[in-house]
């Protein structure tokens, strides 16, 4: 064992004259910032030196070692300028999220396994695949439409609800019976609207298909 000379000796070689320069710098440094007490204090408080060892050997910390590698490659992910911007994003998304009161439904959807099986399966059905596939066309005719009269699309659905519902239908039946019916105003109404919607469709289809009237 060699002896404090020797040690001495040692550490007054050149080769350890530039590192113990910079080590004494850098405690000047700590020094100066406080943080030196701040470790002085650490070491003399009891209660919190049992608190460091106890995080040091936690199961948590342990397993971070024998992972150290993909934790050297997380951090050297999260130090990437373009990747720390991106992480900024998304969490200013999920604080707005959150803010709106949205993220808590999207994360009882995430949980809840019978809804991210409903989810899945809506959005792998062929119906769902087809609507990708043709997003560009569907798009494109939807453009079209105008959407100002939409009201009048919705009226017409809630006509057909109601007829659908009425659970007692009269059958109409023969010239006479037809002609009966017709004497009603709705029916009347109805069957200007039917008139209007298939001259519309003959004359919205008609160059579309290539039809022709015969005479």
């Amino acid at each position: 064992m060699m002896s404090e000379d020797e040690q001495l000796e040692k550490l007054m070689k050149p080769e350890y004259i530039a590192s113990l320069t910079r080590a004494i710098e850098l405690i000047k440094e700590m020094d100066n910032i406080g943080f030196i007490d701040l470790i002085s204090g650490v070491f003399n408080d009891e209660d919190t030196m049992k608190s460091v060892f106890g995080l040091l050997t936690s199961d948590d910390v342990l397993s971070l070692t024998t992972k150290q590698d993909s934790v050297i490659q997380l951090l050297h992910i999260m130090s990437d300028e373009h990747n720390v911007k991106a992480l900024s994003n998304l969490l200013e998304m999920l604080t707005i999220l959150q803010n709106k009161g949205m993220l808590d439904p999207i994360m009882g959807v995430l949980k809840d396994d019978e809804a991210m099986g409903t989810l899945l399966g809506l959005l792998s059905n062929d119906f769902t695949m087809g609507l990708i596939m043709n997003n560009k066309q569907i798009l494109d005719s939807l453009g079209t439409l105008d959407l100002s009269v939409f009201p009048h699309y919705v009226s017409m659905i809630k006509a057909i609800e109601n007829a659908i519902k009425t659970e007692t239908v009269t059958p109409v039946g023969g010239m006479m019976g037809t002609l009966h019916a017709m004497k009603d105003e709705d029916t009347q109404k109805g069957l200007g609207i039917v008139f209007s919607i298939l001259k519309s469709l003959g004359k919205t289809c008609g160059d579309e298909f290539n039809c022709t009237t015969k005479k």
